[in-house]
């Protein structure tokens, strides 16, 4: 972070505050478990902590000035404000207009870490880049990473998540990006927001920081999209086949070894390269990053060299192979989208071998619940699964639509489903040559039927 001086920040945060010697600020911190020397420390609310009662042990770990909503008793300037997120809000949107840094900003329902990742790998050829942090997209972490810039960098690469209408547009508003990229319009969060069209609209939420002047990459193979009203920004559509509104496309995929190797078409011009993991979606998000830095000067070729040294995120599609039986870690998250294509990609990984998911309960589905959970039972008899294993409270929904080679529990019979497993594997269902997919939504810590699965193969 570039330095601050506290009079600024008070100005720039609507804040209340005496001191009578100007001060300067080198950090900013909502954790006094990880605060510096010389940082601000702001005591944010929640619905299980308030920082309010760390005060004392922000300033003995060094902070210089506290931002608080509440009375509280400091030796050091005390700026108050009605709301402390909303004064962290302020503080990083302010921050970032004092900064020279391109920015580029991407959301969507599935693939948008992946699609992160990838854009700072192909820009980082070129540049500088910063990439937020572990999953700081939302309204405490994205600010956070905000201020974690300084001039240094050239661009940022910042991930934007939400589960609600207008979250989105808070975040934009504090990045301002130069670029924008949504990834897909799914079903993740449809039972808070009511229908896939809402959940576009919420997406679409990101051109409201978006430069006048800026770029909206979009995924041209995705419905919704590609029909979407997104004002006047200039638009590129990307996609898997040629087609006039795709400004770059992928054809000639094949799967070789692992990898994927197709050849990008851009501006009339062919490269051809490879990415280290699997899936269409995953060439998607590969064009997505690709066209980021087409915008920013980083050439196809280039950017295809980057994507080699690409490497999946913790519990998103990694693989581990033991005994012979390939098992897909994908347990970050879980939705009806993420699954089918988890699903779609099994067969890649099975390669004649035995397809198998242990999979959980998709969270956040709302009234939709139902449907959904026999859709996905439905996507395991459709895909040809040998067996499929579920543990959630939609068990019953599940197995109507996959009412043959599989087996159910509700979600409080962890147990029961490790004793399950144990048997499976005895059995000799499991040899070398198949493939184990584990997926769930976060809540249903599928991690741990992962490591008793390892554990008994």
């Amino acid at each position: 972070m570039e330095k601050l001086k506290l009079s600024e920040i008070v100005k720039n945060i609507n804040a209340k505050c005496k001191f009578n010697n100007d001060i300067t600020i080198t950090g900013v911190s909502t954790d006094t478990r990880t605060i510096k020397k010389g940082d601000l420390f702001i005591a944010l609310v929640g619905e299980k902590f308030d920082a309010h009662d760390y005060i004392d042990v922000a300033e003995k770990n060094g902070a210089l000035a506290v931002v608080c909503s509440k009375e509280v008793k400091a030796g050091v300037p005390v700026l108050y404000v009605d709301d402390t997120l909303l004064a962290l809000h302020r503080l990083a949107a302010y921050y970032k207009s004092t900064l020279d840094i391109k920015v580029v900003a991407v959301t969507g329902s599935n693939g948008k870490t992946t699609t992160r990742d990838m854009t700072a790998a192909v820009l980082s050829s070129k540049y500088k880049v910063y990439s937020t942090a572990k999953n700081f997209n939302n309204e405490i972490g994205l600010p956070k990473s905000v201020l974690e810039l300084d001039n240094t960098y050239d661009v940022a690469v910042l991930e934007m998540g939400m589960n609600h209408l207008g979250e989105i547009s808070r975040l934009t508003n504090i990045a301002k990006p130069d670029i924008a990229m949504i990834t897909n319009v799914g079903k993740a969060h449809i039972g808070n927001l009511g229908s896939q069209e809402n959940i576009l609209k919420a997406k679409l939420e990101i051109t409201e920081g978006l430069s006048k002047n800026g770029l909206l990459i979009l995924n041209g193979d995705d419905a919704l999209l590609k029909t979407a009203d997104t004002g006047d920004f200039t638009k590129a559509f990307t996609g898997i086949g040629e087609a006039p509104h795709k400004s770059i496309f992928a054809k000639d995929i094949e799967v070789k070894d692992g990898k994927t190797y197709f050849t990008a078409v851009y501006n009339k011009r062919e490269y051809t390269g490879f990415i280290p993991v699997l899936g269409n979606y995953n060439v998607l998000n590969a064009l997505e990053a690709m066209r980021a830095g087409a915008e920013l000067g980083v050439d196809i070729s280039d950017a295809f060299k980057a994507l080699e040294g690409y490497k999946s995120v913790g519990m998103r599609q990694e693989t581990e192979t033991v005994n012979g039986v390939k098992i897909i870690k994908d347990y970050y998250n879980s939705s009806p989208d993420s699954a089918r294509v988890a699903l779609e990609t099994l067969e890649t990984h099975a390669a004649g071998g035995k397809k198998i998911a242990f999979l959980g309960e998709m969270l956040e589905l709302g009234d939709f619940s139902s449907k959904e959970h026999f859709n996905l039972g439905k996507m395991c008899a459709d895909n040809k699964l040998d067996f499929a294993f579920f543990i959630g409270d939609y068990s019953g929904e599940f197995k109507k639509g996959m009412p043959e080679n599989s087996c159910v529990f509700k979600k409080d019979e962890r147990k029961q489903l490790e004793n399950a497993i144990s048997e499976f594997v005895k059995s000799g269902n499991l040899t070398s040559g198949d493939a184990v997919l584990v997926k769930g939504s976060r809540g249903m810590k599928m991690e741990q039927f992962y490591e008793y699965l390892k554990s008994v193969l």
